[in-house]
């Protein structure tokens, strides 16, 4: 038994450092691009906590086993947020809009699919990014104006295009500046009163981590500067998790994502469709000034490689004249 101590005793070590630095990554404000990529896996990196406990049980080493536990509670704090939804509100408080961000991956994603999820689904507004122009007209073919009948449509080549298409009428579309990818704003003459619909495609880190850096920032100061007290639902692929830093930093403008706002847990976006599966979720649906936001799952659509993020926004009610 003595032998194993030492092999215990480095597992737990090697797994500490794991761990450490999937800590350090959450809360890391860094620029660097491989810092970018990696807060991504922030997740997966902490999990090693669990590992360093243990081994540090079985090494019996009583410092080893403090260093864990302090590394686990950390990680409780970190996703805590995750898995503990809101108690204050109702579940049938507010006026329930269902909400479906899909990445459409080059316009290549299934129409008929994706028509499918919708119907299925009750969803009464389709936030859709990397909308290609054949990827509009094959969704319009494909029905989808029969269940969402009214567009605000930007389509572009390959990732560029962005679209919201809703059950109530939408404005005509407004293309944000500043956006490689595409940012789509509208307004919803929703079941309440109107509603600011945003569209949000971002840059990944992982092609060009400088333009990230810049576009989430610009992001959430744009998002910040829209108009109250009408309410504000965003969808897209954020090319971001819980572990980005500023992702998160969306909290402090009143934005709640899905995944927090109901204590909905893990809810993996990305890969799809390969051998590996999805691992991180990047893509979200977000809402300022509603009742709440939550319920949230996903959606499998053929030839994309992203889950679509299927989420309850509950708008306040009418206030009586």
């Amino acid at each position: 038994m003595s032998r194993r101590r030492p092999v215990a005793r480095a597992s737990a070590i090697l797994s500490a450092l794991v761990a450490s630095a999937g800590v350090a990554l959450h809360h890391s404000t860094s620029e660097l691009p491989a810092v970018l990529v990696l807060a991504t896996f922030a997740l997966w990196a902490w999990a090693f906590a669990f590992v360093a406990l243990l081994a540090a049980l079985r090494a019996r080493s009583v410092v080893l086993t403090v260093i864990a536990v302090a590394l686990v509670g950390a990680g409780i704090v970190q996703y805590g947020p995750l898995v503990v939804p809101d108690r204050s509100v109702d579940d049938d408080e507010g006026i329930a809009v269902r909400v479906l961000a899909q990445n459409l991956e080059f316009g290549r994603a299934d129409p008929v699919e994706v028509v499918r999820a919708v119907r299925e689904g009750g969803v009464d507004l389709l936030l859709t990014v990397e909308t290609t122009p054949e990827a509009v007209d094959g969704l319009r073919a494909a029905g989808l104006v029969e269940v969402l009948p009214h567009e605000a449509s930007d389509p572009g080549p390959q990732a560029a295009g962005v679209a919201v298409w809703s059950r109530y009428p939408l404005s005509a579309p407004e293309r944000v500046p500043g956006f490689s990818l595409g940012v789509l704003r509208t307004t919803m003459a929703g079941p309440a009163g109107p509603v600011t619909v945003v569209a949000a495609h971002p840059v990944a880190p992982v092609f060009d981590a400088s333009a990230a850096v810049e576009e989430a920032d610009r992001l959430r100061w744009y998002l910040g500067g829209l108009p109250g007290p009408a309410p504000v639902v965003v969808g897209g692929d954020f090319n971001a998790t819980w572990d980005h830093v500023r992702f998160r930093g969306l909290r402090g403008l009143g934005y709640t994502d899905s995944v927090s706002g109901g204590g909905d847990g893990w809810v993996p976006t990305w890969p799809v469709g390969g051998r590996i599966p999805a691992v991180i979720g990047i893509d979200h649906v977000l809402a300022r000034g509603a009742v709440a936001v939550g319920e949230t799952s996903t959606v499998r659509v053929g030839a994309t490689d992203h889950r679509g993020v299927l989420a309850t926004v509950r708008l306040p009610a009418a206030r009586a004249p």
